[in-house]
């Protein structure tokens, strides 16, 4: 019985225990993958985990659809020749309402933001808006934004292929890049020219002018259908003829053309990098994206694999790497807002000051996207994000008094009305929790980071070190 002890013991013993979790590793996890602000109870989620079933847990809980009911729009899309044909009062009309369909879009997003359960699907989202750009001032219509938007959540952390198509074919996409008015008498190279250098291969790896040339042929024929709203084949405006890509010859479409695009071992290395850069590091790290680039080729462009590596990654989780990002607008405010509770504060001042601070949703500045990094730290925008962050601590501070608000005390708070103050319980109040709690890394200022909590939390908000994740 004693030797059978002792054997039973061993094997215990020698079973590879599930690597386990810490409070700032935790932190640092919910961190990178939601709005670099987590909330006391979605780290004490995670904390009886070991680090992978926590990382698990956070892919897992990728719905692929929005928590929030899609928005109402007043407007159908139409046309130019029909808006055209509108009198002018129609036409006034028209734009007025179809103008407000965009704004409720970029304010349906934000509260989507604010009210998810998974943060991470918010973030991938986020990612691929910035990948895939558009602009819904030329795409015009706001419910074609957020069609668009719909399939960044399907396929958040799912099959690139199927989302590369599903966007190239979206009417946002369409419209964005003039793909609809390319036609086999006079090709437009701009579509084939964005889906090799922004899309897939990243800029100058791996194709030539000729390839842009040749491939911007193949898409020709693609139009909207305005009575659908759907994507439409024109075989007569399609060029019927042999093209050369990427060293194949034939008579290619569109998706032909996308689907050799696929088969390039660049574009798994591309897709690894940005990434990299999303979550993990700037600085770039070749061992570490060759690696996931293989999985990402392994499983045939299902991306849930790679990025479960990547957060597993020893590079994601040292301690040195920790605050070595910036976050962006939407971070700071989408995070700060939940962190501190305001749960229906007033949607129009929080895009407003994303807005003001060099991020306004479904606006990139260009077709390369948001550059990030220290392009967000302008001597405007460290002001306005200051200024935020004082506003969005005064509007839980004056909501949290021991009577009810009045009607005009409401309307003055900054984002509207927030819950009681969430940081009060139990081991929050303990010194050094709340340092922990809200900054990646150690204060820069010498501020007072004891005493009265209001006042603690107030000094962790305005560090230079809470601007980072």
């Amino acid at each position: 019985m004693i030797r059978f002890l002792v054997v039973l013991i061993g094997l215990v013993i020698a079973i590879p225990q599930a690597s386990a979790i810490s409070f700032d590793e935790a932190r640092h996890l919910l961190a990178r993958t939601g709005f670099g602000s987590p909330r006391p109870a979605e780290i004490d989620k995670i904390l009886p985990l070991g680090y992978e079933a926590a990382v698990d847990q956070i892919l897992n809980g990728v719905p692929g659809k929005a928590a929030t009911p899609i928005p109402e729009f007043k407007t159908e899309p139409a046309d130019r020749r029909k808006i055209k044909n509108m009198d002018k009062a129609a036409r006034q009309d028209y734009q007025r309402r179809n103008q407000a369909d965009r704004k409720e879009a970029r304010y349906w997003w934000i509260r989507e933001m604010l009210e998810t359960p998974s943060p991470f699907t918010e973030r991938m989202v986020l990612f691929w808006h910035n990948h895939f750009v558009s602009e819904i001032n030329k795409v015009q219509f706001g419910q074609w934004a957020l069609e668009q938007n719909a399939s960044f959540r399907k396929y958040a952390i799912g099959d690139f292929r199927k989302l590369l198509i599903e966007v190239s074919i979206g009417p946002a996409m369409m419209i964005y890049l003039d793909a609809s008015k390319n036609k086999k008498n006079k090709p437009n190279e701009n579509f084939a020219r964005e889906i090799m250098e922004l899309f897939t291969l990243g800029e100058g790896q791996g194709y030539t002018e000729e390839d842009i040339r040749e491939s911007a042929r193949a898409y020709t024929g693609w139009r909207i259908n305005f009575d659908t709203a759907k994507f439409e084949f024109n075989l007569w405006s399609h060029d019927n003829t042999d093209k050369t890509v990427l060293g194949k010859t034939g008579n290619f479409d569109g998706i032909d053309v996308m689907e050799i695009i696929l088969e390039q071992p660049r574009v798994a290395d591309f897709l690894a990098e940005k990434l990299w850069r999303e979550f993990v590091s700037l600085q770039p790290n070749p061992s570490e994206t060759k690696r996931l680039a293989k999985i990402i080729r392994a499983h045939k462009y299902n991306l849930k694999p790679m990025i479960k590596a990547m957060f597993m990654s020893p590079v994601f989780r040292d301690p040195d790497n920790r605050g070595t990002l910036i976050k962006s607008p939407v971070e700071l405010t989408i995070g700060t807002l939940r962190l501190l509770g305001q749960k229906a504060p007033e949607i129009r001042k929080v895009w407003g000051n994303q807005k003001a601070m060099g991020q306004n949703l479904f606006d990139p500045p260009d077709v390369k996207g948001w550059r990030g990094g220290m392009a967000w730290m302008t001597s405007t925008t460290t002001l306005r994000r200051s200024q935020f962050l004082k506003a969005a601590f005064n509007g839980v501070k004056k909501f949290n008094k021991k009577r009810e608000l009045t009607a005009m005390e409401m309307r003055k708070l900054p984002f509207g009305v927030a819950n009681p103050w969430p940081l009060q319980a139990r081991e929050v109040a303990k010194p050094g929790y709340l340092k922990k709690l809200m900054l990646a890394i150690d204060p820069v200022m010498q501020r007072k980071f004891t005493g009265k909590q209001r006042k603690v939390i107030r000094n962790l908000l305005l560090d230079p070190a809470y601007q980072v994740k």
